[in-house]
């Protein structure tokens, strides 16, 4: 009986198994390690043109898949001795039957330990064209060209450097751990990893990612697709700090474009500057973003935005719910939005724009509007703005043109202020200007200027002027005190000088009149400087207390140097003491000249350290405090008592003068001054002393002297003091001066000059008629002689 044929198929299978595990097991009994080094590594050099080092052992396995692992491998640049690849250890597994057909699949690859290295020269040509291409030099494409086909991945402790001088990127990725599926052209794969990206172009960028997706790859487009995204990334890119950002959706690049369908992203917190974010979201349904066919689709764009800036919170929300454009033409719908500010200034408001119009490169979006409410607790502000906006892609611009701007600030008790503004205005990544003109209330005003933002801080060229402009109306109002009022600048009050360093630039400013705080001057004009946290105010002029001002000065932040020079005319120096000094101890019409500077970073510091000089000239005034005409019409009565009398300063009691005029040198805080020089009715008044300003302490000695014929009621008593000098000590605290009137001294001058008129007065009688006088005639009148000697 013949065998069935089933059977026959079975032995001949069977034997056919004998054979390849024959076949096999030879294999792996002849299989030669060194001679597989040699051929791989003479392979790499004649077909690619790369050194290929495999210093660990080589191992094989042929069931249930060709699997070889090696260990210590590293590959060169074509052409080049730098490391293009290198790796602790890596498997291959191939799978069998494809073999036969000629085909080179590989089912599995895992490594450990690689180190590669992807670059792409200024000329698109990139360090593993060699590769993807499946020829090498010289030779023509090959049937067999290597195909990107690899069933599963497994890398841990991956790092790959990067050097893109096409796209401007350079930097390092390291992968910790990274696992993918069925890896092929065309084809998706899950993927999951964990790695870690630090960028230095094109811009510092240091995250941490953890996440999955399914990727699919087109090589010969050079696009790859990423569908059922679910990343996290912490750490700082883009300027932000702090970064914590989740993505979901989908992400394509197909080459020339990125694509998103849909896409969630959610912010959950980062630093900006002074701003930080808490959770916030961006919504798209559908975007699309070409820069080579230079096309932009939007479709269901919703933004929410949420932080802190400083100690005020903020939210502002987009939406925007369709929009195309390409080269030649525009489509979309109007955008809209809110936004809202706390704090102790507090904004809400909303906003909206028509249908934009425009194409790829510039995008309009016309009648943009802004309403917007807000204020503080005593004061509210509402209004409204309009504008055309225009969206430069090529360059990133933004320009406001027509813009127009209404607005009222009102207060409780004042009449309501009334804001226009008008004009154009744009800005880039690097620069922006403007051209604005308008009015507070009837009062006009126009500004011109430019910025640029290339270099470390922004710098500024301003021009500004206003007819009249009252900064305590457009300033929170002080709040009532409900306590008596402390100094306005305590010793220990910090000097904040660091906001000179935020900006450089050139400025000027001029206005008709101009109000802050106490402060009234009009026709000011002021030209400054920054640089470098050094404000150099070149001139300021104006008219200020009824007289021309000029001054000038310096403030540096990083030595909190201070310097000022003004030289004040005609002014009422009654009211500038009461002004800048808060003294209310002079008064009349006058010049006042100071070259000042000082250092510290504090007041206290500030008035410890000043150093300089001032001088004083005034006519036709008052010296505040105490009446010394008044005081020295007693002298009847301190001669008598010998005794000083202490005078506490009064607001009520002055002495009149014609003339005052004085100078001070001013080191470390304390001014001397020796030149006091006063004329008053029937006084004259000279001085010399020192003023602690730091301390806030006075200890000056005044002389006043009769002259003259006094006349009226007291006439007689000041006559009584003709020939004296009457001294006169300040001291204590600018605040609360003693004015002490040493009679003690007055008493003993009086007694040598009355003594001095007696002794004349009897040499007299004893002197015949003809006799001459510097011969006494008798020895009583040597005595008398040279007793007036002696009170000489």
């Amino acid at each position: 009986m013949k065998m069935p044929w089933i059977c026959r198929l079975a032995i001949a299978i069977g034997a056919l198994v004998l054979v390849l595990a024959a076949a096999a097991a030879l294999l792996i009994a002849t299989f030669d390690a060194n001679r597989y080094k040699s051929l791989a590594i003479d392979w790499m050099k004649s077909e690619r043109q790369r050194t290929l080092a495999i210093d660990g052992p080589i191992k094989l396995s042929v069931f249930p898949r060709l699997t070889v692992e090696v260990s210590k491998v590293r590959l060169s640049e074509r052409g080049r001795a730098d490391e293009f690849l290198a790796a602790d250890e890596a498997s291959l597994a191939v799978q069998v039957l494809p073999l036969l057909r000629k085909q080179l699949v590989v089912d599995r690859v895992n490594a450990r330990g690689v180190r590669v290295t992807y670059a792409r020269d200024a000329r698109g040509l990139r360090n593993i064209d060699d590769f993807a291409s499946g020829t090498g030099v010289g030779s023509a494409p090959s049937s067999a060209a290597l195909q990107f086909d690899v069933r599963a991945v497994r890398l841990d402790d991956l790092r790959l450097y990067l050097r893109d001088e096409t796209g401007h990127v350079a930097g390092e990725v390291a992968v910790q751990s990274f696992s993918a599926g069925h890896l092929a052209d065309r084809t998706e794969s899950p993927v999951s990893l964990r790695a870690t990206v630090r960028l230095t172009q094109p811009r510092a960028v240091k995250l941490a990612l953890d996440g999955s997706m399914t990727v699919a790859l087109d090589l010969e487009r050079s696009a790859v697709a990423l569908t059922d995204l679910k990343i996290d990334a912490q750490g700082d890119a883009a300027n932000v700090t702090g970064l914590s950002l989740g993505l979901e959706g989908a992400l394509a690049w197909d080459g020339q474009a990125l694509r998103a369908e849909p896409l969630h992203a959610a912010l959950k917190g980062g630093t900006l500057g002074a701003i930080s974010f808490a959770p916030s979201t961006l919504d798209v349904k559908r975007a699309l973003v070409s820069p080579a066919s230079q096309r932009l689709e939007l479709d269901a764009l919703k933004l929410a935005l949420v932080g802190r800036q400083g100690g005020r919170a903020f939210e502002l929300s987009l939406e925007w719910p369709q929009l195309t454009a390409d080269v030649r033409s525009l489509d979309g719908s109007a955008l809209s939005g809110r936004f809202k500010l706390s704090g102790a200034t507090a904004l809400a408001g909303s906003y909206r724009s028509e249908a934009p119009s425009g194409n790829f490169d510039s995008l309009r979006l016309p009648g943009v509007a802004v309403k917007l409410e807000g204020g503080t607790e005593q004061r509210k502000f509402e209004g409204i703005a309009t504008a055309d906006v225009v969206l430069g892609s090529a360059r990133g611009t933004v320009a406001f043109e027509r813009l127009d701007v209404r607005g009222t600030l009102a207060d409780p008790g004042l009449q309501p202020l009334q804001l226009t503004l008008g004009g154009n205005a744009s800005t880039d990544v690097e620069t922006a200007q403007w051209a604005l003109a308008g009015s507070l209330d009837a009062n006009r005003f126009e500004s011109t200027g430019r910025a640029s933002f290339a270099g470390a801080v922004p710098k500024v060229d301003a021009d500004a002027r206003f007819d009249s402009l009252d900064l305590n109306r457009l300033l929170a109002p002080d709040k009532p005190a409900t306590a008596p009022a402390a100094p306005a600048a305590p010793a220990d009050a910090p000097v904040q000088l660091a906001g000179l360093s935020s900006v450089d630039g050139q400025f000027t400013f001029s206005a008709g009149a101009l109000a802050y705080r106490q402060y009234r001057a009009s026709d000011v004009k002021v030209r400054a400087a920054l640089d470098e946290g050094a404000l150099r105010v070149t001139r300021l002029t104006g008219r200020a207390w009824g007289g021309n001002v000029e001054a000038s000065g310096s403030a540096e932040a990083r030595s909190h140097h201070i310097a000022v020079k003004l030289a004040a005319s005609g002014v009422d120096v009654d009211a500038l003491l009461k002004n800048v000094a808060g003294k209310d101890l002079l008064e009349g019409t006058g010049r006042v000249v100071a070259d000042v500077s000082s250092n510290g970073t504090s007041i206290g510091a500030l008035r410890s350290n000043l150093a300089g000089t001032v001088a004083l000239q005034v006519r036709n005034g008052a010296i505040k405090g105490v009446n010394l005409a008044r005081a020295m019409r007693q002298v009847k009565a301190a001669l008598s008592m010998k005794q000083d009398s202490v005078i506490r300063a009064s607001a009520t009691e002055r002495t009149d003068f014609s003339e005052f005029s004085a100078s001070a040198r001013i080191a470390a805080g304390i001014a001397q001054s020796d030149d006091l020089d006063v004329k008053a009715p029937f006084l004259r008044i000279g001085g010399a002393g020192r003023f602690d300003i730091g301390r806030g302490r006075v200890d000056y000695i005044a002389r006043a002297s009769v002259i003259g014929s006094p006349s009226g009621q007291d006439g007689a008593e000041l006559a009584a003091l003709r020939g004296l000098t009457v001294p006169v000590m300040l001291s204590g605290p600018f605040d609360a001066i003693d004015w002490k009137i040493q009679w003690s001294e007055v008493a003993a001058a009086a007694v040598e000059i009355k003594l001095r008129e007696m002794i004349a007065e009897r040499l007299g009688a004893t002197r015949g008629p003809g006799a001459a006088a510097s011969t006494p005639a008798t020895s009583k009148g040597r005595l008398l002689e040279q007793l007036k000697g002696l009170l000489k």
